[in-house]
């Protein structure tokens, strides 16, 4: 009997990897940004229409499960408008119990310190412009609703039973893929196992290329003030997308050996000592006992 498996993905927590995992293993079945391996309807005859075996999983998995992430703005910073992130995530959990109330959940969390280096680190590679400390003054409070573990955890479990929700440290995933995959194939009794070829996706830039990214995009975006917004907006989404069709893009690396100096994340600390006590729900996990001080558990 065929299942459905929704991954519930956290920012900066593997999502990217999980995706492409979940696209090659010849058990699930997972399109982006499909539902459940389907974009409309005719997409399940046209399934039925293919000789072969059914999947045993149609998976759903999107960031989007577990905050809205918003439009991009000018520079490419998203979460311009703020919501009640918990009110959302509760409708998200009945919504989805709503529809496929027998489904397997997966969620990977990631220890707080490391997700503000990586989130921060993403954020200035692709054009961003803020300071940390600035960021967290305009949108801290978004971040420590969404990274409120235990409220999402007991969430699902309540809805869909604490045996079908699966929940994994992204940090298990950074040191063994193949273990971390292995151990999802065996939560989820899958029967078609399948050798992931591990590779690095969405890889973090070094300090320098960070601090040249941050200089040249401050550079950038001051230059093109003077003009109106629209035409503002059509040179630096222009150039975010630049950045993101290479990575590193040449240009940068080439900046690079004319600049000096690295980004820091000032504030780092107030941002997690509001964090203090929201993966509680963890500590009692064995797959996390190794990473507890990275939930500030420890």
């Amino acid at each position: 009997m065929a299942g459905v498996l929704i991954h519930i993905g956290y920012p900066k927590a593997g999502s990217t990897y999980l995706q492409t995992w979940f696209s090659k293993h010849p058990a699930m079945l997972y399109n982006p940004i499909s539902v459940a391996g389907f974009y409309h309807s005719t997409d399940i005859s046209r399934y039925a229409e293919v000789p072969g075996k059914i999947h045993e999983y149609f998976v759903l998995s999107s960031e989007h499960l577990s905050a809205w992430q918003g439009e991009p703005d000018i520079v490419g910073l998203k979460n311009t408008k703020l919501y009640d992130v918990n009110a959302y995530q509760q409708k998200i959990t009945e919504t989805l119990h709503g529809i496929y109330p027998q489904a397997k959940v997966l969620i990977v969390t990631r220890g707080y310190t490391s997700f503000f280096q990586s989130f921060y680190s993403q954020y200035v590679s692709g054009g961003g412009i803020l300071e940390f400390d600035t960021l967290q003054e305009n949108f801290g409070g978004f971040f420590t609703s969404v990274l409120q573990y235990s409220y999402v955890i007991d969430l699902y479990r309540k809805q869909f039973g604490n045996e079908n929700v699966i929940v994994l440290p992204y940090e298990m995933l950074r040191e063994n893929p193949t273990a971390f995959t292995s151990l999802i194939e065996e939560k989820l009794n899958v029967q078609e196992k399948f050798s992931f070829t591990s590779e690095k996706i969405n890889p973090s830039l070094d300090a320098k290329m960070l601090h040249t990214h941050k200089v040249f995009s401050n550079f950038l975006f001051n230059l093109i003030q003077p003009f109106p917004y629209s035409f503002q907006k059509v040179v630096y989404s222009y150039y975010i997308t630049q950045l993101r069709i290479k990575k590193p893009h040449p240009f940068m690396k080439f900046l690079s050996r004319l600049t000096s100096g690295s980004v820091e994340l000032r504030g780092l600390e107030r941002t997690l000592e509001k964090l203090k006590g929201q993966a509680e729900v963890l500590r009692h996990e064995k797959l996390y006992a190794p990473y507890l001080k990275e939930y500030l558990l420890a």
